[in-house]
């Protein structure tokens, strides 16, 4: 298996946030306790080697209680290497020290809290069940037991949010401390509460000009963009979210999971009934060739860095500036593309109209 990255979905939460339309369920001790053993029984029938990253994600997997969380780890911890980076997704009310221990005892280096935003009215509106102190008392926590490689998510654009509003939020996410953070703008699925309540996604030029804002906050306090959505102190960048930025193969276990190997993309049921049932398999699709590369530019052009141009050839058989001249004239002519040192990435313009790049290339 060339993959070294697993990725793992627990779908269970203690309460529903109002714009999630991830795989979730509200956790109930009979479902967690059956779906533990069957996620056990996937993951076995993978025979997995040692992996670089293992990522548990969810859903909040700090939803389990600490037994069921022990019993997780202490499986997951069989394919760890030594350097491995082993994240786990909290929410602050639902992590405490108990837990924390537990997470370092298997190997946990790497914690992911979301915040979400720091203003109270904001966190009822999605639904959201902690307030700033309870992150920065669970960070506190975190870095008691030795886990200093942190992460803190923030959501933007949310409905009726003024400039006032999300500076509070970034002076908030900055004055933690943490070597990452993530920013989302926010995104309504059919199936959310949000949806359901009528609630509409802000304007696209409005959206812009709030991640503008983050984006030269993030900078001038030192953080680096290196992915559209993610910034870091230099050294802390997401290992794992990497190899889905490089479009490189992953293995996804859980209900509702996405996996990405042997040339095959998948997904997993988001039935639990039939996932229960052994059935974990909803879709699969094998690359084609122009699948392939369309995929190649939808992950690394998120990242600040690009892709480098001999790996291009040595991955497709084919010299990019050869085969995309003229779309490649096109779009640096426009300043949304440039090339340096052998790479070809996004520029800041760019960013913020990837779509723009991507219709070009395909």
């Amino acid at each position: 298996m060339s993959a070294k990255a697993l990725y793992v979905h627990i779908p269970f939460c203690r309460s529903i946030c109002s714009y999630c339309d991830f795989c979730k369920l509200l956790y109930r001790e009979e479902f967690s306790f059956a779906y533990l053993a069957e996620l056990k029984k996937e993951i076995l029938s993978k025979n997995l080697g040692k992996m670089e990253t293992i990522y548990v994600g969810g859903g909040t997997p700090s939803a389990l209680s600490p037994k069921e969380l022990e019993e997780l780890l202490s499986l997951l911890s069989l394919y760890k290497k030594e350097d491995s980076e082993f994240t786990v997704e909290a929410n602050p009310e639902s992590f405490d020290l108990e837990k924390a221990k537990i997470m370092v005892k298997y190997g946990v280096n790497r914690l992911s809290f979301g915040l979400e935003s720091s203003r109270s009215e904001a966190l009822e509106l999605m639904g959201r069940e902690h307030s700033l102190l309870d992150v920065e008392k669970a960070l506190e926590i975190a870095r008691s037991v030795g886990i200093t490689n942190l992460n803190v998510d923030l959501i933007y654009a949310l409905p009726g949010e003024k400039k006032e509003d999300l500076e509070k939020d970034i002076n908030a996410m900055l004055s933690l401390k943490v070597p990452h953070l993530s920013t989302y703008s926010l995104t309504i699925g059919e199936d959310s509460i949000f949806s359901k309540k009528g609630y509409k996604e802000a304007e696209q030029d409005e959206q812009a000009e709030q991640y503008e804002l983050i984006l030269s906050s993030f900078r001038k306090a030192g953080y680096e963009r290196y992915e559209v959505s993610n910034f870091a102190i230099p050294g802390y960048e997401s290992r794992h979210n990497s190899a889905y930025w490089k479009d490189e193969e992953y293995v996804g276990v859980g209900l509702g999971a996405s996996g990405y190997e042997d040339g095959v993309h998948y997904t997993n049921t988001r039935s639990l009934k039939k996932y229960l049932a052994g059935e974990y398999r909803e879709s699969e699709e094998k690359d084609d060739a122009k699948d392939a590369i369309e995929y190649f530019f939808l992950t690394n052009l998120r990242l600040k860095e690009g892709f480098a141009l001999d790996n291009f050839k040595k991955r497709f058989g084919f010299d990019f500036m050869e085969r995309y001249k003229e779309a490649f004239e096109s779009l640096r002519n426009r300043g949304l593309i440039e090339t340096k040192d052998g790479r070809v990435f996004a520029s800041d313009k760019g960013i913020l109209l990837l779509d723009q790049i991507l219709v070009a290339l395909f």
